[in-house]
């Protein structure tokens, strides 16, 4: 799976710069976004499981991928910690719904930032979940990130 993440990578990063953005995932409890390619770089900022990441461009040995987040904060990971589970961020504090309606209940507000995997689409309505496995509904128009991995 990591050699086809990483192939898969490779060929889009070679591509044009009119292609459609490419995304990944964080797949590790907490990542470090560093200020370069290298473990020696200094840490920028932290990202946990779910975060989905815009990736643009890639490392000289191909081991690293600079990417940047919902917010346009950019800086480099390790290719091992990239996955194609699709994810979503809260762009601000939202409410998680039990149901796919604006009267639903609320189940929790997650925070501006807080990641989330996608589990299914109907309408405008996105069913996640989070790493602790709380699952409800949020509007699309208020998260950031892929629903589909896109090769």
């Amino acid at each position: 799976m990591k050699k086809l993440f990483l192939i898969s990578l490779t060929l889009f990063l070679s591509c044009n710069a009119f292609a459609v953005a490419k995304y990944a995932s964080v797949v590790v409890k907490e990542g470090k976004i560093r200020s370069c390619p290298s473990t020696k770089c200094s840490k920028k900022f932290l990202v946990w499981k779910y975060t989905p990441l815009e990736m643009f461009g890639v490392s000289k040995d191909r081991q690293w991928v600079q990417v940047k987040d919902f917010e346009g904060y950019a800086g480099w990971i390790h290719s091992d910690l990239l996955g194609t589970t699709p994810a979503l961020v809260a762009k601000s504090d939202i409410n998680v719904r039990k149901k796919p309606d604006v009267t639903s209940q609320v189940v929790w507000i997650a925070e501006k930032g807080y990641p989330l995997r996608f589990i299914k689409k109907q309408g405008s309505w996105l069913q996640v979940t989070d790493d602790a496995g709380l699952k409800g509904w949020v509007h699309s128009s208020v998260v950031w990130g892929f629903l589909e991995y896109r090769k």
